[in-house]
């Protein structure tokens, strides 16, 4: 889905900011149009907002009633990017049922899909919520999953990064892996045994 930010830019000649304000924070949409603007995905530090079919197409309307604020001396004419973009809303539909069958996996994992296996966001936050914070395993889709953990200190001692990594054989037999990758703390002097030597133990 496209961020609110570039949809408005697909608006020729509105003042994109103000707009943005307006739609963010006044009254152009109603509060149910306003649940057609989501998160663009569930990290915490991913502050963008990206824009469902229903909130584009009455953005859409209210820049053709000149509802929306303009740059000066600009008035609304055809937006086609914009109007295709609200138009052809069933892929926007599609996406947004993803997300929500994604979101409730972590409560009813029956939900889950193979294909989601590969996704360490997603499958952390299932083993957490139902199977622990620490190792485990877990049925997912049929399918036997297992969950390993490694730990590596900072050169202080003081803290420890975790690597995550899910283990399954898959429904074509082949067995497979995903990950959270090397936290940066698997990289410094503790955790190299050539560059290890003078820390405290």
């Amino acid at each position: 889905m496209q961020p609110v930010s570039e949809f408005l830019k697909s608006l020729p000649g509105v003042a994109p900011r103000k707009a943005y304000t307006l739609v963010m924070e006044g009254d152009l949409l109603s509060r149910e149009l306003k649940r057609d603007l989501h998160p663009r995905s569930d990290s915490l530090f991913d502050l963008v907002t990206v824009i469902g079919p229903d909130a584009a197409a009455a953005i859409f309307q209210a820049y053709k009633e000149g509802l929306l604020p303009m740059q000066k001396g600009k008035s609304p004419q055809e937006a086609p990017e914009a109007e295709a973009y609200a138009r052809d809303d069933e892929p926007l539909r599609e996406e947004i049922r993803e997300r929500k069958r994604r979101k409730d996996c972590v409560e009813a994992v029956a939900l889950m899909r193979e294909s989601d296996f590969h996704d360490h966001h997603l499958m952390n936050r299932v083993f957490f919520k139902n199977a622990g914070p620490g190792p485990g395993s877990l049925t997912l889709a049929g399918i036997p999953v297992h969950k390993d953990i490694r730990g590596f200190s900072s050169n202080s001692g003081k803290t420890i990064g975790y690597e995550s990594i899910f283990t399954w054989t898959g429904s074509d037999g082949v067995a497979r892996s995903s990950g959270s990758g090397l936290p940066f703390e698997a990289f410094n002097r503790r955790n190299d045994e050539k560059r290890n030597w003078g820390l405290h133990e």
